[in-house]
């Protein structure tokens, strides 16, 4: 009965370690460049679309496995059976050795993504601040997701701190001595993000429920009891075990450190905007025959009208070209070239739309109750 036990332990210890690994290879991080995404779509692509077409009648949908997506349920359901045939493949005697490498890696990436999203909370890339069209939009019209977004975004304080504990577990986690400390803030971290992600109904709840099991996967012990009690460390893990793996100080090294290069790119490659013609934040339309009341200049270079009468907003991306002229392109790809003059005195801007000259004034949003990082010790 206990041989038996131990059997079942041992394949669904083995199982689940070969499942991390495939998904470690196969769900492409954005922020590692798109060799990933290429693996994926090379290996899985045409029967991805294949299965698509089939069980959720998807013809030429986009396959790119990210979270929540149906090629990303696709991925997890045939890394799951690819995952059963390759772990009855793994010899017992090859078991310690196995599991060993496969917590070694699970323990880097759990590491790489707390550093990765804890710094880009404390940059404020992950919750940056509201854009202004999100500022002048009801309450009641913003879905969860955006709204808990911008919520979040509004505090600096928030950010720094659970960004901070995020970064501290990863470094925990590269340490030996405080590993297990690392793995138990790491669970309380991805258990919240993961309750959030349900609530709000944000779209990365597959990839933080399994990065939740993985962080469970490690702090197993004694097989598979997976209820912990806090007040007591693991009697032994296969991360307790003495044997080490070749060169493993370098290419624990190498590897973080090219991650970590990959994640402060682009903190040191942002593009400053050479255009004669800057433009930002929210414009109120001070011409009366428009049917506008803002105009809204997103960071990532959409320009967003908002109705008079129904504050419904319809947005395009734009560029600047050479002239200043402002060049629009909408969801069709249907791009259009437009006048538009900045004057430099008092920053109103001039605007030619659907046949009519738009006069616009700049509004310091960032006056907004919103945008105010207040913090009060006592309420009068």
């Amino acid at each position: 009965m206990v041989d038996c036990k131990s059997n079942i332990t041992r394949n669904f210890a083995v199982f689940f370690g070969v499942f991390c690994l495939q998904f470690i290879l196969f769900f492409p991080l954005s922020f590692l460049s798109d060799f990933q995404l290429k693996i994926s779509q090379f290996v899985f692509g045409d029967f991805t679309q294949f299965l698509l077409d089939i069980i959720f009648n998807k013809r030429n949908n986009r396959i790119d496995y990210s979270s929540d997506s149906c090629s990303m349920l696709i991925l997890m359901i045939v890394l799951l059976i690819t995952s059963a045939i390759f772990s009855f493949l793994i010899k017992k005697r090859w078991t310690k050795r196995f599991l060993l490498i496969t917590e070694y890696v699970c323990v880097i990436y759990i590491s790489i993504i707390l550093i990765k999203y804890g710094i880009d909370k404390i940059f404020k890339t992950q919750f940056p601040e509201p854009e202004s069209n999100i500022l002048f939009t009801r309450f009641g019209n913003l879905d969860k997701d955006i709204l808990f977004w911008s919520t979040i975004g509004t505090s600096k304080i928030y950010n720094i701190i659970t960004g901070s504990i995020e970064i501290f577990s990863g470094i925990l986690l590269l340490l030996k001595r405080s590993q297990f400390l690392g793995l138990l803030l790491a669970i309380v971290c991805f258990s919240q993000i993961l309750i959030i992600n349900i609530s709000f109904d944000i779209s990365v709840k597959l990839f933080s429920l399994i990065l939740l099991l993985m962080n469970i996967f490690l702090l197993r012990k004694n097989g598979w009891e997976l209820i912990l009690k806090i007040i007591s460390l693991p009697k032994k893990t296969f991360l307790d075990q003495t044997s080490t793996l070749p060169y493993k100080i370098f290419l624990k090294i190498l590897i973080l450190g090219i991650v970590l290069v990959k994640i402060g790119m682009p903190y040191f490659n942002k593009e400053e905007n050479k255009n004669s013609v800057q433009l930002t934040g929210v414009y109120e339309i001070t011409s009366h025959e428009s049917p506008y009341k803002y105009l809204f200049f997103h960071k990532d270079q959409y320009l967003i009208f908002m109705e008079k009468s129904s504050e419904k907003m319809t947005a395009f991306h734009y560029d600047i070209s050479f002239d200043n002229q402002i060049i629009l392109e909408d969801y069709q790809h249907n791009i259009s070239k437009h006048l538009l003059v900045k004057d430099e005195k008092d920053s109103t801007i001039v605007f030619s739309f659907n046949h009519q000259m738009i006069h616009a004034k700049p509004i310091n949003y960032k006056k907004m109750n919103a945008m105010q990082d207040r913090f009060h010790v006592l309420v009068d």
